[in-house]
């Protein structure tokens, strides 16, 4: 009698079909993953930035901002401003040219806050 221990080469070759159709459903779907993850960082680290600018807007210029009343009044600070005050924390890879970009908060029709940040350009 045979001793038939081992798979035959149908079966190897099924095996391998099978695991390739699920390879090849399942990779674009990871890279949509990350791209939505990318993406949530993205909002994430605006709205990081938009909160610690109100709250450093407040803290630092609030006569400035109760006493305007015209279009002309604005204050700027940086970054780097909101890192050293402690309301961000930033990793290395995040901002790493625009830690002294100006974030300018103008008057107009209410406080808009206004910053052209390129942090995602790694």
């Amino acid at each position: 009698m045979l001793n038939n221990k081992g798979f035959t080469l149908i079966e190897l070759l099924s095996i391998v079909v099978i695991l390739s159709i699920i390879i090849a459903l399942t990779v674009p779907n990871i890279g949509k993953q990350i791209n939505k993850s990318e993406e949530e960082n993205k909002s994430i680290l605006n709205k990081k930035i938009e909160n610690a600018s109100h709250i450093y807007a407040s803290k630092y210029f609030a006569s400035e901002l109760v006493n305007c009343n015209d279009d002309t009044c604005k204050i700027s600070f940086t970054l780097n401003d909101l890192e050293r005050d402690g309301l961000i924390k930033l990793d290395d890879d995040e901002c790493p040219n625009d830690r002294k970009k100006k974030i300018i908060i103008k008057y107009s029709d209410g406080i808009k806050y206004n910053y052209d940040l390129n942090c995602y350009n790694k």
